[in-house]
């Protein structure tokens, strides 16, 4: 079940402001009844006043009579009448404005007492006659005089009672006053102690319940912000923070859930991306092999045309040309000699009639080069005869060749007639290039479903300028070659479905390396 935090926390505050009103509303009463107890303390100090005044007159009568009795004089009689009336008015007042005050009792000492005064003022009217008397006629009763002054002295005695009450009084106030304070004081330490713990706890209780999981939340956030997505957060808390919690994780859940649909659909698409680009790749190669097919194509069909106009024009002449020549050389021969200039002269002409034929024969033989015929045959056992084939060149170049042929390579099919071939212009292209002796190398080994032939050579090298077109028709670096014989070797490697490269350090040697499949499709 849910909890409301706003809830909570607002009836927290009803509570905490219910107990503040209700400790003020202590304190007032409290604090009032000081107030009350100190307005009647200072009520009664000047009830204490009035009758300290009352007493200090009697005190004065009582005075005044015993100067009048050792000394009868008209002055004393006349303070002493004085002070009587004077007490009579005071003691009547007071008692008035007690009564106001107080409202009847019945034992109310303060009132008996003064009763009592107000009787023993009336005792002393009989002083007052006395002096009257003797103003008149000269003569004093001192027994009666003396009798009279009792009153007054019980008089001194009822306002000291008097005072005693108010005294008691004050001192009854005081002390609830200072138990009012005493109070004020404990239930404000109290107040203090319990508040103090309680913000301490409430405190405790809103770091834990509130920041404190906010403040995981924000981390939380900034980290799913960062990139985290699998980041989640979990609390206890069944208020709003638990619910922020849970829609955060709902959240969370359901951005990753979108994001790896959004990664595999990114995936998906790269792969197909990939996969089409690999198909643009092979696309681009096979057009650019069909493209170069094409333009070797034309340029075959270019020789074609142009060794079938030279051996329809050129070659019957050249033959005839040969052998009046040759008939021409066996009678100068007959008349002048081999060594005569003449002989020398015809000679020449028939070389050069020969190295003519020798172009022509190339022309025709690149032009229509047969395509190949498969069948099963063992690539070691084809290399060896090209090794036998050329070893006695080799041996006269002072050049060791080295076969390095793989044990794992089977037989498969291809045409061995046009390998020889293209192993056989490889192998005297290389043993041209080391003109004063060398190695040269014939590797073979495997690679998934192709096998690789390697030729290499320590001799001269290629121009890293002339690697981009040594597979041209016509191109030669030699002095009289006619630059079709890698071209060859390039269309019976690929007439197989293969690929050859080439790679060469000027002055360290030159690496052909052809990849020819096994299973053609």
């Amino acid at each position: 079940m849910l909890k409301k935090l706003g809830k909570t926390i607002t009836i927290a505050n009803a509570i905490a402001f219910t107990i503040v009103i209700l400790v003020g509303g202590v304190s007032i009463f409290l604090t009032q009844d000081i107030l009350h107890n100190a307005y009647k303390i200072e009520k009664l100090s000047r009830d204490i006043v009035v009758v300290d005044s009352i007493h200090a007159d009697t005190y004065r009568l009582i005075l005044a009579i015993h100067h009048f009795l050792i000394e009868p004089d008209e002055l004393y009689s006349d303070e002493v009448r004085e002070l009587i009336a004077d007490l009579k008015n005071k003691v009547e007042d007071y008692k008035e404005d007690e009564l106001r005050e107080i409202a009847p009792k019945e034992g109310n000492m303060e009132i008996q007492l003064l009763d009592i005064i107000l009787e023993d003022v009336k005792g002393l009217d009989g002083v007052s006659e006395l002096m009257y008397e003797f103003s008149q006629t000269g003569n004093l009763d001192r027994d009666k005089l003396i009798r009279l002054e009792a009153f007054g002295y019980e008089l001194e005695d009822t306002t000291k009672r008097i005072n005693k009450i108010h005294f008691d009084k004050i001192g009854k106030w005081t002390d609830e006053s200072l138990t009012n304070m005493w109070m004020i004081l404990f239930i404000y330490l109290v107040f203090i102690t319990l508040g103090g713990l309680t913000i301490y706890e409430g405190h405790r209780v809103l770091l834990k319940k509130v920041v404190r999981p906010i403040k995981d939340l924000a981390a939380a956030t900034i980290e799913f912000a960062e990139g985290k997505l699998n980041k989640r957060v979990a609390t206890d808390s069944q208020t709003e923070i638990g619910q922020l919690y849970q829609s955060f994780n709902t959240m969370a859940e359901r951005l990753q859930e979108n994001d790896e649909i959004l990664r595999k659909f990114n995936e998906a698409l790269e792969k197909k991306v990939k996969e089409r680009t690999i198909e643009l790749q092979k696309a681009n190669v096979q057009l650019q092999k069909t493209q170069n097919a094409l333009i070797r194509t034309e340029k075959v069909a270019a020789v074609g045309q142009i060794a079938a106009g030279v051996t329809h024009e050129i070659k019957n002449p050249l033959n005839s040309l040969s052998i009046n020549a040759q008939m021409l050389l066996k009678e100068l021969s007959a008349k002048f000699g081999a060594d005569s200039p003449s002989y020398e002269s015809a000679a020449l002409i028939r070389y050069e009639i020969n190295r003519i034929n020798n172009i022509l024969e190339e022309f025709v033989k690149y032009a229509k080069f047969p395509e190949p015929q498969f069948f099963e045959n063992d690539m070691n056992q084809v290399i060896s005869e090209v090794a036998d084939l050329i070893s006695h060149s080799a041996q006269d170049s002072g050049i060791s060749i080295k076969l390095s042929l793989s044990d794992d390579l089977l037989p498969f099919k291809f045409d061995a007639r046009q390998i020889k071939v293209v192993l056989m212009n490889l192998a005297q292209n290389a043993i041209k290039a080391m003109k004063s002796g060398g190695f040269l190398e014939i590797k073979t080994s495997c690679s998934d479903d192709s096998i690789i032939i390697t030729v290499s050579d320590t001799g001269e090298g290629i121009a890293e300028k002339n690697l981009e077109v040594i597979f041209s028709p016509f191109f030669s670096t030699k002095e009289g070659g006619l630059g079709l014989g890698l071209s060859i070797v390039q269309r019976v490697v690929e007439s197989h479905g293969g690929k050859i490269q080439c790679t060469s350090t000027v002055g360290s040697g030159t690496v052909f390396e052809i990849t020819l499949p096994i299973e053609r499709g």
